[in-house]
């Protein structure tokens, strides 16, 4: 048996009393929420010794988290930004973003650090990568949780993929922030603390994405 017409006239009556915040207000709260985020996550890398160098070249440093950090921008420009589509960016675009991006990534370290000598890829005793995983989940988590704020509700198409890339996106930045903290580049910490990250928090972002991003 259905509401009597006295209860849904106060019920459309309650609805249109409480105002539906505006785009702008929404988009401020999106951005004032990824804000914070972004200091949580900057002060986790401070708190476990922020940039640390060892015996890495200075130029090697650079070039590495040059590489993370185009990678960020793209990733938030194809995953996060939607152009001037009005739903989005296409499914194949997002896919090749959460597919490509991990194995760029690592071409990129490994073939930036092998100029400089072998010695930079030997194995670390006791640093077989699960403090950079730890480090990497702990630092995208916020990030993440940001992105869906800014972007809830607002996929119809393909929430998952776009959810994937939101996971994706907020993994590069805070691997960015790992790759200044650790020195190794031996190539099977690399895969478990520095590019398994990026499929974990991508994965979740698409378990997480068929919830949260369909109007």
């Amino acid at each position: 048996m259905g509401p009597t017409p006295d209860v849904r006239q106060r019920i459309l009556a309650a609805v249109a009393s409480e105002p539906a915040p505006t785009q702008r207000a929404v988009q401020r709260r999106g951005w004032l929420t990824l804000a914070v985020s972004a200091a949580l996550a900057v002060a986790i890398f401070a708190h476990f010794g922020g940039l640390r160098i060892y015996d890495r070249p200075g130029v090697l440093v650079v070039w590495t988290c040059l590489g993370w950090g185009v990678a960020a921008g793209v990733a938030a420009a194809v995953g996060v930004a939607r152009g001037r589509a009005m739903l989005g960016r296409s499914t194949a675009s997002l896919t090749m973003l959460v597919a490509l991006t991990p194995l760029a990534l690592l071409a990129w370290k490994l073939g930036v650090t092998v100029p400089f000598g072998p010695q930079l890829m030997v194995p670390w005793p006791g640093r077989p990568g699960f403090r950079c995983l730890g480090l990497s989940l702990a630092m995208a988590a916020p990030l993440l949780g940001a992105l869906f704020v800014l972007r809830r509700r607002s996929d119809p198409v393909h929430p998952a993929v776009a959810g994937a890339a939101l996971g994706i996106t907020a993994a590069i930045t805070a691997g960015a922030l790992v790759d200044l903290w650790c020195p190794i580049a031996y190539l099977p910490h690399v895969l478990l603390g520095h590019i398994l990250p990026l499929l974990l928090v991508a994965a979740f972002g698409a378990w997480a994405g068929r919830r949260l991003l369909p109007p």
